[in-house]
This record gives C-alpha cells, structure tokens and sequence, in this order.
C-alpha cells in the first residue's frame, strides 16, 4: 500500500511539473513607471520603482534599458557606486552606440575619481582597484569610445607613478595596439620604453630586458624626432647603452678570471662597439692590452658565432 501511493505522489509530481510554463520575460512596459519619474526628474520614486523589479525576469532588450536607466536614477542620486555598475552593465551588453556617450563619460569620470581615491567604502576605504577595473572594462565593452583611449592611459599611468612597472608596460602595450595614433601614442611609446629602463635599474644583468627597452627608446626617437620626451628619452637610451657595454666587460672579467683569452676580446670588441659609452671606452682601452693571439682567438669565435 504505501508503495502505490509512494508511486502515486511521483506520477502527481512528474504532471505537476510538466504542467508548468516558463514565465514569459517583461517587455518594455515594465519600466514605464520609473520612465515616467524620470521624465518629471523624481529620480529617488524611479530608482525605487526599478528596484521593485527583478532584472532576471527582464527579456535582453529591456534588460539593456532596465540599466541604463538605473545607472541615471542612481547617478542623479548621487549614488555613484551603483552608476558605475549599472553603467558598465549597460555597455556590456550594448556595446558603444550613439546613446552610450553619456554612459561612457560618466562610467569614465567615476572611474577615475575611485582610481584617485575617491568614492571611498564607508567613508574610509578607498575604491582604486574598482576604479582601475572599471577604466579597463570601458575600453573592453566600449573600444570604440572616444574615452577608451584615455582610460587604458590613466590605467597605466596610475600603474607607472606607483613604480608597477610591468603592470604599467601591459597597459601601455594594449594602448599602443588599439589607439597608436591617439593623442596618447607619444607618452605610450616613450613610458613602454621606460618601464624597461627602471626595471633594468633592478635588474641590471638581464641583458634582454635592458637591449628590448633601449630598442623601444629608440624607436620612440624614431617615430617622434621631435617628440615632447626626446630628451628623457635620449638620456635613457644613453643610460641602457652604458648597461648593456658593461654587461660584456663583465663577461670578458669572467673570461679573463678563468684564463680564456678568446673570449675575453670577443666581450671587450662587442663592448667597444658601444660608442659613446664610458663603457666602451674601458673595453677599447683593455683590448689594446691583449696579446696579438688573442683578438685571433677572437675573431675566430666570432666567425663560429655567425
């Protein structure tokens, strides 16, 4: 007996559930009560009226206009926190248009003053890195935007003055490979090249670090002659020159310790190569040094090398 009616409550169960409909998503009337609040600027009654409503139950096309109009209630009542998410909601799944400029302006402000410190969590805790999110994601959803460009370079600004480097040199890149010839591929350009060259300040022996960001100098000189960091820009050139020469006095002293002439004028010719450089000028000044034999174990190296 009680199996059957253990049975019997399945099978009541099963018709149950097959009876059931989905819900059918809410259309654009649902937001005609916060709509008409906000065209009489009572943003507090359409803020409250939104959120009365669950965004789950919203079909996608509402639910773009459902955030919108939430992140202008919140914006209006200084709920700037809210606007941002809201905004950045919106821009995700609208993506840049001819109406988002507002969003994008505002998503861009915010963002900027919580990178600065400002909007702080209870009055005391700064929203930087939610800020520096929020620059990010407007360039992602919004690449069109004609504040993308300046968000990646506050991004990688607020990243180089804090001396992260290697986190500023990403966001410079990613500036670099989208918005090259904005207004910000000048500074882009020389700051790539100086993050290598503070990095290599740390990190003196790493020759690859040191030759990749002299190199990016120098093609900032390239593509901006007369470009408004050319001096800084030459001087640190200069400086990772001076870096990289003594890199090869230091291998040719490490050859010499070990007595293999060879090599030790194979590392003093390629530091000498260096011109302009103190560097050089030691390593031409220890070649003149060596025996005849050896610049001929040299140039054999060299030879092997090629």
């Amino acid at each position: 007996m009680n199996r059957n009616l253990a049975s019997f409550c399945a099978l009541a169960a099963l018709a149950a559930s097959c009876s059931l409909t989905n819900p059918i998503p809410l259309g654009s009337d649902a937001l005609s009560e916060a709509y008409g609040y906000a065209a009489a600027s009572e943003w507090e009654d359409a803020w409250q009226s939104l959120r009365a409503l669950d965004s789950d139950d919203l079909d996608r096309a509402t639910l773009v206009d459902y955030n919108l109009i939430s992140g202008d209630a919140a914006w209006e009542t200084e709920r700037f926190a809210q606007a941002l998410r809201y905004y950045e909601q919106f821009l995700s799944l609208r993506g840049p248009a001819a109406d988002s400029r507002l969003a994008e302006q505002r998503t861009f402000q915010v963002a900027s003053e919580m990178l600065k410190g400002e909007h702080r969590t209870l009055l005391i805790f700064p929203n930087r890195w939610r800020g520096r999110s929020a620059l990010q994601n407007l360039a992602a959803f919004a690449p069109e935007s004609p504040y993308a460009p300046e968000a990646l370079a506050t991004v990688a600004g607020y990243s180089y003055e804090r001396g992260d480097f290697d986190e500023a040199a990403i966001d410079y890149q990613l500036l670099l490979a989208r918005y090259r010839n904005s207004e910000w591929g000048d500074l882009a350009t020389f700051r790539l090249g100086m993050c290598g060259h503070f990095s290599s300040l740390d990190a003196s022996t790493n020759r690859q670090l040191t030759q990749v960001s002299r190199l990016q100098l120098d093609e900032y000189l390239r593509l901006y002659p007369e470009g408004r960091f050319r001096e800084e820009a030459q001087e640190a050139s200069s400086a990772l020159s001076e870096l990289e020469a003594d890199y090869f006095i230091q291998l040719a002293d490490y050859y010499d310790r070990i007595d293999v002439p060879g090599a030790t004028a194979r590392y003093l010719e390629i530091a000498a190569g260096y011109t302009g450089t103190e560097a050089a000028a030691r390593a031409r000044d220890r070649l003149a040094t060596l025996p005849a034999s050896a610049r001929a174990d040299a140039q054999t190296l060299e030879t092997e090398d090629e």
